[in-house]
């Protein structure tokens, strides 16, 4: 059963990789972090599998090759949690070079084996046919046994991090509800799995002569197949946040109150000169989508760019802004950033923030766009604006 178990969970994860291929729109940095970690799953239950069937006697050029990408799970989870949190943090910085250095003493590590000869290889491999438990020898061509504490200790370190993300996330209101309590279970999950890794990866050292058995049919082993079985599902249970999709029966604007509120309001006489290129079903989307994922948030966000995602075409999209709203799109993206912008001020957030920090948060690419557009919008300068509040909390 847990073989079949890891089989289902192994198709699964293949599945999503190919509906962020074809569904993933332009946030490319993202999906990309999100494959990588997914990859690596999908690499240590497929070795899982060859190891503790004996077939990776066969195989012997597929071993010892995944304890890098292992290692790249948790922090590529990390950053895509934290990248689809925050928008500003969704593009690549060179800072994030630092998470994956993590990998350098796991690549010294798998050097000895891929660098032996084929009938060395061979005798490892055949090593571990026999008897599982040789690739928890201290061989020179098994990689340190530290590498199975340090890899599972590294990924939970990363997951509660992101759990602790997560919360703030949500009792910020950063993203809707439904996402960051999404993000929160998958995190636990996480937690979870890379928790009972290093429990049984003790378990094995500790009763060497039945890794077989602890590794085949162990109830820890079960307990953590069958969260791997439920992380795998979740990429299904948050469409939007995983792939963009927006159902179209979630016709329903956004409640006042909310960022896109002080906007969203149509010119009826203006529709009703002749025939529009979009439909009803198309505004509701719109606001849909920019009240649940921000994406607004993005600096650089074109109009081809939320075209893509929300499978619109550009002149239809286009036709919306100007005609429904009687804005371009820099000016309606640049309104709902200043509407941003307002609602963190007016939380007190610039006691904590500098004005320019907030504003390239909110997806502004300079200072001198974002004084512009505020003073359009609200008729004021920032500085005045926060002297303001300033004055009422006096």
């Amino acid at each position: 059963m847990v073989f079949i178990a890891i089989i289902g969970s192994i198709f699964i994860l293949l599945l999503v990789i190919v509906k962020l291929l074809l569904f993933g729109g332009d946030k490319r940095y993202l999906n990309l972090l999100l494959s990588t970690a997914i990859i690596g799953v999908i690499w240590y239950d497929f070795m899982y599998l060859l190891t503790n069937s004996g077939l990776v006697a066969q195989y012997p050029l597929l071993f010892n090759k995944g304890l890098p990408l292992y290692y790249l799970i948790a922090p590529c989870f990390f950053l895509y949690i934290r990248g689809s949190l925050e928008p500003a943090k969704s593009a690549f910085k060179k800072s994030h070079l630092w998470h994956f250095l993590i990998i350098v003493p796991a690549i010294i590590s798998v050097i000895p084996y891929n660098l032996a000869d084929a009938a060395t290889q061979q005798w490892v491999v055949n090593q571990i046919e026999r008897n599982v438990s040789f690739a928890f020898s201290s061989n020179k061509y098994i990689v340190s046994r530290l590498h199975w504490f340090a890899f599972p200790a590294s990924a939970l370190f990363y997951s509660a991090v992101q759990l602790r993300l997560a919360i703030l996330a949500a009792r910020k209101k950063l993203v809707e509800k439904t996402k960051t309590n999404w993000i929160i279970a998958f995190t636990i999950l996480c937690c979870v799995i890379f928790g009972g890794m290093i429990a049984v990866n003790i378990t094995v050292l500790a009763n060497f002569d039945e890794a077989w058995n602890i590794l085949k049919s162990g109830k820890l082993v079960s307990v953590l197949v069958i969260c791997l079985l439920l992380l795998s599902g979740s990429f299904f249970v948050s469409p939007t946040l995983i792939f963009g999709f927006v159902p179209e029966k979630d016709v329903n604007p956004p409640v006042a109150g909310e960022i896109a509120a002080a906007q969203l309001k149509p010119d009826n006489e203006f529709q009703a000169m002749g025939a529009k290129m979009y439909n009803d079903a198309q505004v509701a989307k719109v606001e849909t989508f920019m009240a649940e994922t921000q994406i607004y948030r993005k600096t650089g966000l074109t109009v081809s760019d939320l075209a893509s995602m929300l499978d619109i075409p550009n002149h239809k999209l286009s036709d919306l802004f100007n005609n429904h709203y009687k804005l371009n799109f820099n000016t309606f993206i640049n309104n709902l950033r200043v509407q941003y912008v307002r609602e963190r001020l007016e939380g007190g957030e610039w006691k904590r923030f500098t004005l320019e920090a907030i504003a390239q948060d909110a997806g502004f690419s300079s200072r001198n766009t974002f004084a512009v557009a505020f003073k359009k919008t609200t008729g004021v300068t920032p500085s005045n604006y926060i002297t303001t509040l300033q004055n009422k909390t006096d």
